[in-house]
């Protein structure tokens, strides 16, 4: 099974898994340190059932641009089925070939998608370009890098080698794309990293 048809049939299943109240409160905490303003544009890459929207729609306001990008169909249906605001936009295709012109969004958010890119150096060059220069992207998980990989490895499936990188990978990746000032925080229950495109 490739990875959309496996994330696709957990839909149901993690949308079920991750309603809970403790999670939605540490989401909301989360959704402040992207540090987004009002009417930003946000590729939410990777969002799955689309658990962090609500909270980015938050920040972002009523003017914002939100668009939900995901390569698993019946996650991105999820998503769609519960956000109803009129400026979210629902995109299926992979992050590492995004369909979007060069320089449209002030943020990059990348929330329990990175292990999963079979080519992270491809994808990091796809958030460079579709960034406006001088914004950033951000990869955040709600678990610290060796929790993370830990957990991949004791499930099955197409995911079990799916890590997260290093620091120095993670910083190699996203330097080699084309960023700068590359700053990563790993600790318990939190990783979270950012870099800038830099400015013209």
């Amino acid at each position: 099974m490739n990875k959309p048809s496996f994330f696709s049939s957990l839909a149901g299943e993690w949308e079920s898994l991750h309603s809970r109240k403790k999670e939605s409160d540490a989401l909301r905490r989360l959704a402040g340190e992207f540090r987004l303003a009002e009417g930003d544009r946000v590729l939410d890459a990777g969002c799955g059932t689309g658990r962090l929207c609500p909270f980015l729609r938050e920040r972002v306001g009523p003017r914002g641009r939100i668009i939900e990008l995901d390569f698993a169909a019946d996650m991105l249906r999820i998503c769609r089925g519960k956000i109803k605001h009129g400026r979210t936009g629902f995109v299926q295709a992979d992050s590492e070939c995004l369909p979007f012109p060069d320089s449209v969004f002030d943020a990059v958010i990348c929330f329990s998608l990175f292990p999963h890119l079979d080519r992270p150096g491809a994808a990091a060059r796809e958030f460079f370009r579709v960034l406006v220069p001088g914004k950033k992207v951000f990869v955040a998980h709600l678990m610290s890098r060796e929790e993370l990989n830990l957990m991949h490895r004791r499930t099955s499936g197409p995911v079990r080698h799916d890590r997260l990188p290093d620091a120095a990978e993670m910083r190699g990746i996203l330097g080699d794309a084309g960023f700068e000032g590359v700053q990563i925080v790993d600790r318990p229950g939190r990783y979270f990293a950012e870099a800038k495109r830099p400015a013209l």
